[in-house]
């Protein structure tokens, strides 16, 4: 499995070079950006493919030392049930799990 990156966009490939799928994260403002739409193709859906780009975006994010606005749905699901990543959010932002 690949994953790559571009400015704004990370796109996670199988084995065959196939799109599995991509979540965006414009930048807002320095060390900032929002993760605004988590995306899987659906002959991907239902094994983890979303959870596994999201963590890999973290990562990368928290490696570059930045910070991230959730406005995908999804993308605070997984950060309520993943607390770790709390750390990643500006100081006023919480989100819990339902």
């Amino acid at each position: 499995m690949a994953f790559e990156f571009s400015k704004d966009r990370m796109t996670r490939r199988n084995e065959h070079g196939d799109l599995m799928g991509y979540i965006t994260f414009p930048q807002v403002k320095k060390n900032l950006v929002n993760i605004d739409h988590v995306f899987t193709d659906p002959a991907f859906r239902g094994q983890g493919n979303a959870a596994v780009m999201m963590e890999v975006l973290l990562c990368h994010l928290e490696g570059q030392g930045k910070k991230a606005l959730l406005t995908c749905p999804y993308a605070q699901s997984y950060v309520a049930e993943h607390p770790q990543w709390t750390k990643l959010l500006p100081n006023d932002i919480k989100f819990e799990k339902n």
